[in-house]
């Protein structure tokens, strides 16, 4: 049985789980979400919900299992230990519903596996270890709202490609993806995926090659959220959401939508949000 309601302090990242983040570049949580949160998220993805900020699905942003990771993985101890804001920013949401049959004709790269930036080439979003610490750069977080069977169509991972130093084989190493690779289909025999119930979350960096495939599971649709993190001194995304909805969020979860900078801005430096202070 899952519990019907969670601690609100956040949920340490284990040594277990950063030893597998580091040597994947994506970890998987099993079972979060009790089975009224399943429900309540559920109904609003399959009601038309483009995105987590609204409804039941904001308090996804900030689940306490995933901020520990987050803190672990995107934020800096001298920014951690605050009261009144994160150490790291959400930049992008959306959801997905898959019905038996999806195919990845539906997107435009057609399942291509990709990363936000070629993993060998220095940029503000690559993975990095330094001195003990992981520095994920763009992190996913994805929300199963639905049972997942692997083989049948979850995001999969070509594990530890997010360390690689060598290019993919392709004719353009600037291209975050592996296109023109003659070794494509060699990677994609040895990418992984999973299996988890309902209301489980993976979370990978966005430096790690994966890719979207059909959803062959006839049992049930793929449901599920997509939200994307950052640390507070890098963006990626634009973010496409209006100051009245944050606005009406509680003040700690605003700030994951404060703008790209740290240094400045009264004690502790930048963290409160405001309408002049966003990432749009």
């Amino acid at each position: 049985m899952r519990k019907e309601t969670f601690n609100d302090e956040p949920v340490p990242m284990t040594p277990e789980q950063k030893f597998f983040f580091d040597l994947r570049g994506w970890i998987l949580l099993p079972s979060i979400l009790s089975d009224s949160e399943i429900e309540e998220t559920k109904a609003e993805v399959y009601a038309g919900a483009r995105q987590s900020y609204q409804g039941a699905l904001q308090n996804l942003l900030d689940h306490p299992a995933i901020v520990g990771v987050l803190n672990e993985i995107l934020s800096e101890a001298p920014f951690v230990q605050h009261d009144d804001c994160y150490g790291f920013r959400c930049e992008g949401s959306f959801t997905t519903v898959r019905p038996p049959g999806w195919s990845v004709s539906e997107r435009g790269d057609n399942g291509l596996p990709h990363v936000v930036r070629p993993p060998q080439q220095a940029n503000a979003m690559r993975y990095q270890v330094a001195g003990e610490k992981i520095f994920a750069g763009l992190t996913r977080v994805v929300w199963e709202l639905e049972e997942v069977k692997a083989g049948q169509g979850a995001t999969s991972f070509l594990s530890g490609s997010h360390k690689a130093h060598f290019n993919y084989g392709g004719p353009d190493p600037y291209r975050p993806n592996i296109g023109g690779s003659p070794w494509e289909e060699s990677m994609r025999e040895v990418m992984d995926d999973y299996s988890c119930p309902p209301g489980s979350v993976v979370i990978f960096t966005e430096s790690l090659v994966h890719a979207a495939n059909d959803w062959t599971n006839s049992d049930n649709p793929r449901c599920a959220v997509f939200n994307c993190y950052n640390s507070i001194w890098a963006q990626w995304h634009r973010l496409n959401l209006s100051h009245e909805i944050i606005e009406t969020m509680p003040p700690k979860r605003q700030s994951l939508f404060r703008g790209t900078w740290a240094i400045g801005g009264g004690p502790g430096g930048n963290r409160a949000y405001s309408l002049d202070n966003n990432t749009t």
